[in-house]
C-alpha cells in the first residue's frame, strides 16, 4: 500500500511555511525587514546559453517588482525545487551524460550556500521534493528514467536509491517531469517520449518505486508536464507535440483522460506548450505557448472536469518556457527564456485574465521562477 502523506509528515517532515510571508526567519531578518510580506523566489537559467547560476530574491505583492539579491553559480539549473520548510533548495545540473542534483541552504537571511551534490543520469529535466521532505525524484530526459533518492536530516541529497527506467511499445524514454499527486501517495512521471504518465507507489523503507499504472496518450501526444486541480479529482497535461492540454480525471494513482483542447487558436502553426498552471481558487489553467509565444488561458467548468480556451495574451517576451502564480494570486510571471527576461502581468481575480505586463526585467536564459 501507498504511504500516506499525513504518515511521512508525522514521521518527521516538517511543516510548510507561508509563501505569501516567505520564510519567517528571513522575513524577520536585517536583509528583509524593511519589505514586510515580500515573497522569496529563485529563477533558473541555462548557462551555456548565456545564464549566470540560480538567482535568488524577493518580490513585492503589491507591485509585482521582482528584485534580484544575489546568485549561485551553477552549471545548468533550469529547474529547483525546494523542501517543505523552504530551508533547502534543490537544483538540477542538466547536463549530459552526468547530470547531477544539487543541494543549497537558502534559509535564515544568509547567502544561498551548497550543501552537496549527487549523480543522477543523463539530461535531468526536473526535480521534485516529497512533501514529507525525506525524498527526492528527478526526471531523466536524456537517460530515460526516474531517479529516487534520500533527503538526510541535513537537508543533504543521498546517493541514488532508486532509478526506474521506463518504456513503452519499443520506443525511446525521454520522461520529463515528476509529480507528487496532492495526497502525497503516488509518484506521476510524465513522459514526452513515450506519450505515457506513470504512476508508482513509494516504498519508504527502500526509497524505491513500483508502477501502480499508467496512462497511455495517442502517439504523437508528447506530454511534458501535469498539474493537478486543487481538489485532487482532475489533473492536466500539456502535451508539447500536439499543442495541446489534456484534462484527466484522477482517484487513487489512477489517471484516465478525457476532454482534449488546443492551447492555440490555429492548430496549424508551430507551437510547444511548455509549463502548466492551476490557479488557487481551480478556476483557471495557464499553459505557456512557446512558438505563439503566448499563454493560454482557460476557464474550468464542470468542476475541473472541462476547459474552455478564452484567451492567448502575449507572454512579454519569446519562448516562455515557464510561468507561475505568485502566492497572493494576483501575479502572473513568465520566464522567456529565449528573449532572456521575466516579465509579469496582474491576474483579474474575476476573469482571470492576465493584464497588460507591468513590467520585465532581464535575467538571460531564464528558465523558471520558484516561490518559497
Amino acid at each position: 500500500m501507498p504511504i500516506s502523506r499525513r504518515g511521512l509528515l508525522q514521521a518527521g517532515g516538517a511543516a510548510a511555511v507561508s509563501l505569501a510571508t516567505g520564510n519567517p526567519a528571513l522575513r524577520d531578518s536585517p536583509a528583509v525587514a524593511s519589505q514586510p510580506q515580500v515573497q522569496r523566489f529563485h529563477l533558473g537559467t541555462y548557462t551555456a546559453s548565456g545564464g549566470r547560476g540560480i538567482a535568488h530574491g524577493f518580490a513585492d505583492p503589491s507591485t509585482g517588482t521582482p528584485r534580484i539579491d544575489s546568485w549561485t553559480a551553477l552549471a545548468q539549473p533550469s529547474w529547483l525545487d525546494l523542501g517543505p520548510d523552504s530551508q533547502h533548495l534543490y537544483a538540477i545540473s542538466e547536463l549530459s551524460p552526468a547530470g547531477t542534483v544539487n543541494a543549497l541552504t537558502v534559509g535564515d537571511g544568509t547567502a544561498p550556500a551548497p550543501l552537496n551534490t549527487q549523480p543522477t543520469g543523463s539530461g535531468p529535466a526536473h526535480v521534485a521534493v516529497h512533501p514529507s521532505g525525506r525524498f527526492l525524484f528527478t526526471s531523466l530526459y536524456g537517460g530515460g528514467a526516474v531517479v529516487t533518492h534520500r533527503i538526510l536530516a541535513d537537508g543533504t541529497v543521498g546517493a541514488a536509491t532508486d532509478t526506474r527506467r521506463q518504456s513503452s511499445g519499443g520506443r525511446t524514454s525521454h520522461a520529463h517531469q515528476v509529480v507528487v499527486d496532492p495526497a502525497g501517495e503516488y509518484v506521476l512521471a510524465v513522459d514526452l517520449g513515450v506519450d505515457t504518465v506513470f504512476t508508482y507507489e513509494l516504498d519508504v523503507t527502500g526509497a524505491t518505486l513500483a508502477e501502480a499504472g499508467r496512462l497511455v496518450l495517442p502517439t504523437g501526444s508528447g506530454p511534458r508536464h501535469l498539474a493537478f486541480h486543487p481538489n485532487g479529482a482532475y489533473a492536466y497535461t500539456a502535451d508539447e507535440l500536439a499543442s495541446t492540454v489534456t484534462v484527466c480525471s484522477y482517484a487513487a494513482g489512477t489517471l484516465t483522460a478525457g476532454q482534449v483542447t488546443p492551447t492555440v487558436r490555429d492548430p496549424g502553426v508551430d507551437n510547444y506548450p511548455g509549463e502548466i498552471a492551476v490557479s488557487a481558487d481551480g478556476r483557471f489553467v495557464y499553459v505557456s505557448n512557446r512558438g505563439t509565444d503566448t499563454v493560454a488561458v482557460f476557464a474550468v467548468t464542470e468542476g475541473g472536469a472541462r476547459l474552455t480556451l478564452v484567451a492567448t495574451p502575449s507572454c512579454g517576451g519569446a519562448w516562455p518556457r515557464h510561468l507561475a502564480i505568485d502566492a497572493t494570486g494576483t501575479w502572473l510571471y513568465v520566464a522567456n527564456e529565449r528573449s532572456g527576461n521575466l516579465a509579469w502581468f496582474p491576474i483579474d481575480a474575476t476573469t482571470g485574465l492576465p493584464g497588460p505586463a507591468a513590467g520585465s526585467i532581464d535575467v538571460a536564459a531564464v528558465t523558471q521562477i520558484r516561490f518559497g
